[in-house]
C-alpha cells in the first residue's frame, strides 16, 4: 500500500510526459504500464486514472496544433471530409401551430 497523497505527487512529477502521450493518442493503460516499468509511478491503475483527470481537463481547454502520429500516414484518397447532415427545410406554406412557449410572467399565471 502506498502512502496517502503519493499518487498526486507522482502524477505532477510526470505531468509533461503524460500530457504529451495523451495528445499523441496513447491509451491510458499503456502510459501507466510504461511509467510503472520505468519506476516513475508506483500507484495502482485506478488511482492513476483518477489523478490524470486533471491533466485531461487541462488538455481539453488548450488548443492542440499537433496531430496524432497515425493521422500523418492516412492517404489523402482515404481521408474524407465530414459532411454535416442538415434537416430538410420546412415548407413555408405550412405555419407551425400548437403550443408556443412564452417565458414572460402574466398576472393570470399566478391566480
Amino acid at each position: 500500500m502506498t502512502p496517502w497523497g503519493l499518487a498526486r505527487v507522482e502524477i505532477i512529477a510526470s505531468k509533461e510526459h503524460i500530457a504529451r502521450e495523451l495528445q499523441r493518442g496513447v491509451p491510458v493503460k499503456q502510459i501507466h504500464d510504461a511509467l510503472v516499468s520505468a519506476g516513475r509511478v508506483s500507484v495502482t491503475y485506478n488511482s492513476f486514472r483518477r489523478q490524470i483527470q486533471s491533466v485531461r481537463d487541462e488538455l481539453d481547454t488548450i488548443p492542440i496544433d499537433i496531430k496524432p502520429d497515425h493521422a500523418k500516414h492516412v492517404p489523402s484518397s482515404l481521408a474524407k471530409p465530414l459532411k454535416k447532415q442538415l434537416p430538410p427545410p420546412r415548407p413555408e406554406s405550412n405555419p407551425v401551430s400548437g403550443f408556443c412557449f412564452d417565458p414572460s410572467c402574466k398576472a393570470e399565471d399566478f391566480f
